[in-house]
């Protein structure tokens, strides 16, 4: 499977890039019925809980308007979005890779990382969900997700990667992954990247599942 090679994926991009296209993510159903189905199962829980490439804080914004009970951290490489955090909302925000987590061992409840896998490079993602065991619970639960049925090799012929993607996972990959990173999957979840009536798609996705194949895997892993 062709991945990508040129990891441009640095703090400076990021520090532009998330800023650019937040209004448009907030625009699409897409990505609030992917923050919202995160959200849920989140919302009643309590304890710790760390957003690994928090990005814009868009999940902790829903968690905290909806009053959960989490006490909320979140990592980023992007100074300037940790900045925002830390203006905009209550937790604790601090620049960090996810190789490197600056938190003892076993402090959180809960974790997730939304599409951040598919930007480390190959040989780092197993330091990255190592790095994500090391400082949950036993027992804690990790919610993870990344793009699928992406055509990288071509994205990056046509010059589209314009997200920086460097690594195309599959469904088995991903769980693999994780297997050897010390968790076990409790739940999959898939989601469709309808343009239009994406509600009612997503209604057929479920009754007919061969309809099309889905652009985003979640899954709610647990660590052993």
């Amino acid at each position: 499977m062709s991945q990508g090679t040129d990891n441009s994926n640095t703090p400076n991009l990021w520090d532009k890039r998330l800023f650019e296209t937040d209004k448009e993510l907030l625009g699409s159903p897409f990505y609030l019925d992917k923050i919202s189905r995160i959200g849920k199962f989140l919302k009643n829980k309590k304890g710790k809980f760390l957003d690994v490439g928090l990005g814009m804080a868009n999940l902790e914004r829903w968690l905290l308007d909806r009053e959960s009970q989490l006490k909320i951290y979140g990592v980023d490489f992007s100074p300037k979005a940790v900045l925002y955090a830390k203006k905009k909302l209550a937790g604790k925000f601090v620049v960090a890779k996810s190789q490197k987590l600056p938190f003892k061992k076993s402090y959180f409840d809960f974790a997730a990382m939304l599409d951040v896998l598919e930007h480390i490079p190959r040989g780092e993602s197993k330091k990255a969900l190592g790095e994500i065991n090391r400082v949950l619970k036993k027992g804690g639960e990790f919610v993870v997700s990344v793009p699928l049925n992406e055509d990288l090799e071509t994205m990056n012929r046509n010059r589209t990667n314009f997200n920086r993607h460097l690594r195309q996972y599959t469904v088995r990959i991903l769980v693999r992954e994780l297997q050897l990173a010390g968790f076990k999957v409790l739940k999959r979840d898939f989601i469709y990247a309808f343009r239009n009536f994406y509600f009612l798609k997503n209604l057929i996705t479920k009754i007919f599942p061969n309809f099309r194949k889905p652009n985003l895997l979640i899954l709610y892993v647990q660590k052993k």
